[in-house]
This record gives structure tokens, C-alpha cells and sequence, in this order.
């Protein structure tokens, strides 16, 4: 009996237990996986997005420099060489290049000419023209490139050997390499034309033309002054006085250029752009000294 009251006095204490256990209040520490999803998948998707925006950034920005380029201006050795061809192409018609050339043989012989004056990686064009409008020119063609534009009828007339076909043309490359062409345009106006880029802006087209008229009045009209025609001659009097044959036959050349000035109303304005055979003959004559 004693035993059952004891086992009946364990059990009860139990029961009280268990039930005390139950109404105890539970926390559950529960995470809302879901809620941590969503959060990841959108902060994924922003660096997604914004991954998305710089590369499109980055393909706007190349498209732009790309579309950019196309309006470029041409950098300093590039944009003489464009002029001057626009220029021969405007003149067409004055200058009549476009005619069955002779051939003079001057190619091979011209480039052993400029050797024996120590010119050496000289590139060079040379153009014939059926007119008289221009009896000898040189324009910059780029770097160490130039462009000789030379009269059929002016070598026909004067019956010019290739020696003083050579003479001339060093003249004309002796003048380029003084600047003595470049330094006739304003500073501000090449700065508007070369160099740069007319992106969103107007197109120079009144430079050009600013440009062109200024080419067409060195070379038809205006020419070369004095002193910059003194200093042309005195050098090649110089580098001649080593060459007789060189020296004999610039002289003679002079004269010829001379007599056909005085002689030929065709070519009266060849002293306006060389100024003059005359005073040029007096400033190397070796009697005179």
C-alpha cells in the first residue's frame, strides 16, 4: 500500500512537470527563407541592371566617337595635300591637265638631279599642264612630299633641257622648304581647317572657299615679293658655285626667262609672281661683284 501511495505521489509530480512544461511559452527563432530570396534576387537583378546601363553607356560612347570620326578634320601633312588636289580640280579647266602628257624622261633624271644637291628621301609628283596660266609651281603635298605643276608650252617655247627643267623644279622645292608658300596663310584660318573636328557644329565651307581664293591669288596673281625671290636665287647660287655645268646653265636659264618676259605678252605676268629675272641675273652675276 505504502508503495502504490509513493509510485502515486512520483506519478502526480510528474504529471505536474509535464504540464508545467506546456505552459511554458516556446520561441521559435523561425527564418523566413522566402523573404531572404526575394531580397538576394533583387539586389541581383539591380547589379544586373547596372551592369546593363554601363555597357550601354560604353556602346553609346564608342557609336558617338565612332560617328565623330567621320567628322575629323585633316591632321597638317594630310590637308595640303587634300587643298591642293581640290584646287587642281577646281582649275581643271585653267590648268587643262587633262591632256595626252609627253614624256620628258624628267622622272629618273630629276631624282639623281636632287641627289646631286644632297636631297635625299624627297618624295615628289610631277604635273604637266597644256597651259600657260602657270609656267612653274610647287605646292606641299605632305611631309617631305611635294607637288611641281610645270607648262608644256613654257618648256616648248623656251626648248628647256632637263637639266633646267630640274632647275626649275629645285627652285620651286627650294621655296617650299624656305616655308615661303605655307607662311602667305593666316594662322587662324588653317586653325579652322586642319587639326580639329566640326562635330554638331557647321560644316568650314566658308574657310575653304576663304581658302582657295587665297591659293588662287598667290599663285595667278600675287606670287612672291622681293626678298623672298632674292633669297631662292642667292641659294641656288650658291649650291651651284660647285657645279659649273649646274651654275652656266641656271644662268642661261635666267636669261631665256628673261627675254620670253619682255618679249611674249603671254607670259608679262610671270614677274609678278617671280619678281624678276632681271634683278635675279644681277644679284649672281660675277662681273658685277
Amino acid at each position: 500500500m505504502k508503495k502504490i501511495l509513493i509510485f502515486t505521489l512520483l506519478l502526480s509530480g510528474n504529471t505536474s512537470t509535464l504540464s508545467q512544461e506546456k505552459a511554458l511559452p516556446v520561441k521559435n527563432d523561425f527564418v523566413d527563407f522566402n523573404n531572404i530570396k526575394s531580397v538576394l534576387k533583387k539586389d541581383g537583378l539591380a547589379k544586373t541592371v547596372k551592369k546593363k546601363q554601363i555597357k550601354h553607356k560604353k556602346k553609346v560612347k564608342i557609336k558617338k566617337n565612332k560617328t565623330k570620326q567621320f567628322y575629323n578634320l585633316p591632321h597638317n601633312d594630310v590637308f595640303w595635300k587634300m587643298m591642293t588636289e581640290y584646287w587642281l580640280v577646281k582649275n581643271s579647266v585653267i590648268l587643262k591637265w587633262d591632256f595626252h602628257k609627253p614624256d620628258y624622261g624628267l622622272g629618273d633624271y630629276f631624282e639623281q638631279f636632287l641627289k646631286n644637291m644632297g636631297e635625299y628621301g624627297v618624295k615628289y609628283k610631277i604635273l604637266y599642264i597644256n597651259s600657260s596660266n602657270i609656267t612653274h609651281f610647287g605646292f606641299p603635298f605632305g611631309k617631305d612630299e611635294y607637288l611641281f605643276v610645270i607648262s608644256v608650252p613654257f618648256i616648248k617655247i623656251m626648248d628647256l633641257s632637263k637639266l633646267q627643267i630640274s632647275i626649275l623644279l629645285y627652285e620651286d622645292l627650294t621655296r617650299l622648304k624656305f616655308n615661303q608658300f605655307k607662311s602667305k596663310f593666316d594662322p587662324v584660318l588653317l586653325g579652322k581647317l586642319k587639326e580639329g573636328n566640326f562635330y554638331q557644329k557647321k560644316f568650314p565651307a566658308a574657310e575653304i572657299k576663304t581658302f582657295q581664293e587665297k591659293v588662287d591669288k598667290v599663285v595667278f596673281e600675287s606670287g612672291f615679293n622681293f626678298q623672298e625671290q632674292y633669297q631662292v636665287t642667292k641659294h641656288l647660287n650658291n649650291v651651284f658655285k660647285s657645279n659649273k655645268k649646274f651654275w652656266q646653265n641656271y644662268y642661261s636659264l635666267l636669261e631665256k626667262i628673261d627675254d620670253l618676259t619682255k618679249q611674249n605678252l603671254m607670259y608679262k605676268n610671270y614677274v609678278k609672281i617671280y619678281p624678276s629675272p632681271e634683278l635675279q641675273l644681277n644679284w649672281i652675276n660675277p662681273i658685277k661683284k
